[in-house]
């Protein structure tokens, strides 16, 4: 598992009530495409503490940053990720598995781009999901 963190979006919004106002609230997205990382910047610059899990760097990619994927990120993908934690886990693995419970024991809103069928492959569907973590919003 690897974890990196980028520098902060505080100026992202000029309001400072907005950047206080999710202040104290987890968010974990397991989302891959555009919207989610959209709705983790927002978030973030409203005070939300917020974790990205992604799937592992190919093997042999390595940066002088610590980032095992800076090599392969555009620069969008970075703007849109500052200040959020990055943890790498294969959501296939028993490993990986395990990272994400741990996660979601301390999250309050999941953001995901699967499809439903494709998270209750993976024993993420929301019934699930909501038994075993009642604090857990989607």
């Amino acid at each position: 598992m690897a974890t990196s963190k980028t520098s902060s979006t505080e100026g992202l919004t000029s309001n400072p009530r907005q950047q206080r106002v999710l202040r104290g609230v987890r968010v974990l997205s397991l989302a891959l495409n555009l919207p989610g990382p959209a709705a983790l910047m927002r978030l973030q610059a409203m005070g939300a503490h917020c974790t990205k899990l992604e799937p592992p760097a190919p093997p042999g990619a390595t940066s002088t940053s610590g980032d095992p994927m800076a090599h392969y990120r555009p620069k969008a993908y970075q703007t849109m990720h500052q200040g959020v934690q990055t943890v790498q886990a294969d959501l296939k693995t028993a490993p990986g598995q395990a990272v994400l419970q741990r996660l979601l024991r301390n999250t309050d809103v999941l953001i995901t781009s699967f499809r439903p069928s494709d998270l209750n492959k993976l024993s993420l569907g929301w019934k699930s999901l909501q038994q075993q973590y009642p604090q857990l919003s989607c």
